[in-house]
């Protein structure tokens, strides 16, 4: 398996429990591209061939991301509640994922 597939899988599942937020970004400059963003409360990671997949119990709402073609992963955190990262994928797409302590009340 990719360096950067095993860095994203160790990230992912060291952050399980809390709410992601995912965010699609493509770089097609000047034209209205592909876009969508996606909360995961309480998220439950699954491994499966070639993929890995953010999942909330509850809700059954879940993005997925490939394992493979992934060029780099950018840290993007600014301190201890602001845990973040870019994945650039070779196809030139790119997922923002913003991760937060899930809020009980």
């Amino acid at each position: 398996m990719e360096s950067n597939s095993k860095k994203l899988i160790s990230f992912l599942m060291k952050h399980e429990g809390k709410d992601f937020d995912a965010i699609l970004e493509d770089e097609i400059e000047g034209t209205a591209g592909f876009s969508f963003t996606s909360f995961i409360h309480k998220a439950k990671i699954h491994i499966q061939a070639g993929r890995i997949t953010v999942s909330e119990p509850q809700t059954g709402k879940y993005f997925s991301l490939p394992l493979c073609g992934i060029k780099q992963i950018c840290g993007e955190t600014c301190g201890q509640y602001d845990i973040a990262i870019t994945i650039k994928y070779n196809n030139d797409y790119g997922i923002f994922i913003q991760i937060f302590e899930p809020c009980y009340s």
